[in-house]
């Protein structure tokens, strides 16, 4: 029996314990092996079934799953098993294509068949086969994995007093400055808001023709069309764009149906979820490729993004007192995070989702929304289409009539790094610790400036456009929270200093909390588009409610008695499904 399906998932195990010699001695390497697992799983309380293969000390353990279980897994725990027990077979559990085991009772070549081996001699074997009908699940294979590592580590570490210290090596002492704080990558933009539609772009058209490319029945799927999603995220494709081209493109086969007896391929039962798996899988590579290669990292052809966040970051820094306050710092942080997102998309005109934004800058939605009007009215970007649906609004960059002082007659090239000084500038503002109220974001751009390498109040001063008064009540401030030292400089762990100071405010989390609830606020608005769009169709011709990868958006929207929407009830189901998500991924 294959202990896979077609999708690769697996719903029974089957672990083969087998020998090829008879034991001089005692019982066969193979016996002692199941004997010692399957004590394992009685411990921790796992259905399990032991049937005598075939040979004379083969041994199959089986255990039945409630719920089918990734092939990844699997072969983790077959792995994990197999360094405990070296009688184990691991081609069966390594191999979701082909790996079999003969089923109980079944006959074997040799004129013998799998029969059940009971703990008790005089059991019933009915009851046996009844326990391992009720099945395992996955925190049962967490729990035995947990318990297979510590027995490994036991073994490992036994005869020894204590763990030989390993010499750290020595690294040079470094001043701190903001490149030391790490991160994940800026919120959406290397998965860009907006996708490169332009014909005359070269990466685009050769995108496109590798997409329209078939794959032959016999050839590999997988790299192919992981090669195209990194692409994909490197020319900037939207997450709707990426599901309607897994739909359809030839080179991306493998996200629709799975390889199946040789040549065969079989239908994937959810697609989209499929596809939005592999997407993210393909995001986070090409996210790692780019903090690590900054300098290389030319996501798509610059059609003027670049040099248009140059000159704007240049002309914001003639005057830091337009920047000055906790109303100043928030705007000069969405016009960083609107730059960013010009130096990594290559363009000066993009969709702008406000939420999305606030994050991005470390702002709330409110402020975020104050910011980009107030940039709208001094000439910094202009609003070039409305927002629509579950659209948003697209806003160019602009660069306002400021007194440049200059002394070269050329044009200077952007800065390779200034995406990289952007990244890390509103990876530090959107900290928890700057969320207290007793701080603010005009204190966190006094850190900033003092981490930049301004250290006398005058410099601060000059760098914020702060009053020498308020940047001096700023160091006493980040003084008593463990972030400067008695002489005014930044401590040297400032990413341990400032997580210990967020803790110590009460504020830590709250910026993830944040992003938890803009993320269901926006589920919830497309989810009531969707029920418009469902309830304005024609009954011939009404949206398939099943389309859509997330489930709680296959229903109908939350209503009232009285059958008006109960937005505050759909946004309660969201964060909900949101908040049972996270606790299965942990």
């Amino acid at each position: 029996m294959y202990l896979a399906d077609p999708h690769g998932t697996y719903r029974f195990l089957a672990f083969d314990f087998d020998s090829t010699q008879a034991p001089s001695i005692g019982l066969a390497d193979s016996i002692a092996d199941a004997l010692a697992f399957t004590s394992t799983l009685r411990s921790l309380n796992i259905p399990h079934l032991v049937t005598a293969s075939g040979s004379q000390w083969g041994r199959h353990v089986w255990i039945r799953m409630a719920e089918p279980v990734a092939a990844g897994a699997v072969r983790s725990l077959a792995r994990l098993t197999k360094q405990l027990h070296s009688s184990l077979d691991l081609s069966p559990l390594t191999n979701p294509r082909t790996g079999c085991v003969r089923l109980p009772a079944s006959a074997h070549r040799s004129g013998t068949c799998s029969t059940p081996v009971l703990p008790d001699p005089d059991g019933d074997p009915n009851e046996a086969l009844a326990a391992l009908s009720l099945g395992a699940t996955m925190l049962d294979l967490r729990r035995l994995s947990k318990h297979l590592t510590m027995m490994l580590t036991v073994l490992n570490t036994a005869g020894t007093t204590e763990p030989t210290p390993q010499p750290k090596p020595r690294t040079p002492r470094k001043s701190p400055r903001l490149e030391v704080l790490t991160g994940p990558t800026i919120v959406e933009t290397r998965a860009p808001a907006i996708r490169c539609n332009l014909e005359d772009d070269p990466r685009h058209a050769a995108l496109h023709a590798a997409l329209s490319t078939p794959i032959r029945p016999r050839d590999d799927h997988s790299g192919p069309a992981f090669s195209a999603l990194l692409r994909m995220a490197a020319n900037g494709w939207r997450t709707d764009d990426v599901l309607s081209a897994a739909r359809t493109a030839p080179a991306l086969e493998y996200l629709r149906t799975g390889r199946y007896g040789g040549t065969g391929r079989v239908q994937r039962p959810d697609i989209d979820r499929f596809a939005l798996r592999q997407w993210d899988r393909a995001l986070a590579a090409w996210n790692r490729w780019t903090q690590k290669h900054p300098c290389r990292a030319e996501t798509t052809t610059d059609k003027g993004g670049r040099f248009r966040a140059h000159q704007i970051q240049h002309a914001a820094g003639t005057d830091p007192t337009q920047w000055s306050g906790n109303a100043g710092v928030h705007r000069r942080c969405v016009l960083d995070a609107l730059c960013l997102i010009a130096w990594e998309t290559g363009r000066t005109e993009f969709d702008i989702d406000q939420r999305r934004l606030a994050l991005t800058a470390g702002v709330t939605q409110p402020t975020a929304s104050r910011a980009l009007s107030w940039l709208r009215e001094n000439g910094w970007i202009t609003r070039v289409d409305t927002c629509r649906g579950t659209r948003s609004d697209r806003y160019r960059l602009d660069l306002p009539a400021v007194e440049i002082r200059t002394e070269s007659q050329g044009v200077p090239a952007p800065d390779p790094l200034l995406g990289t000084r952007l990244h890390q500038t509103l990876l530090h503002a959107r900290h928890d610790l700057w969320t207290s109220t007793g701080l603010g974001g005009a204190c966190g751009a006094t850190h900033r400036a003092l981490l930049s390498g301004h250290h006398s109040t005058s410099s601060l001063s000059q760098a914020t456009g702060l009053p020498a008064a308020t940047v001096t009540r700023h160091l006493r401030l980040l003084q008593d929270l463990g972030l400067v030292t008695r002489c005014g400089r930044a401590v040297k762990k400032v990413v341990s200093a400032m997580a210990a100071a967020a803790v110590k405010l009460g504020v830590a989390g709250v910026i993830e909390a944040r992003q938890r609830l803009y993320t269901a606020e926006s589920l919830m608005w497309e989810w009531w588009q969707r029920e418009l769009a469902w309830r304005r169709a024609p009954r011939s011709r009404k949206p398939v409610r099943a389309e859509h990868p997330l489930p709680l958006l296959r229903g109908r929207f939350p209503t009232g008695k009285d059958g008006r929407a109960d937005f505050a009830g759909a946004l309660g189901r969201v964060l909900a499904s949101l908040s049972r998500a996270v606790a299965l991924a942990a």
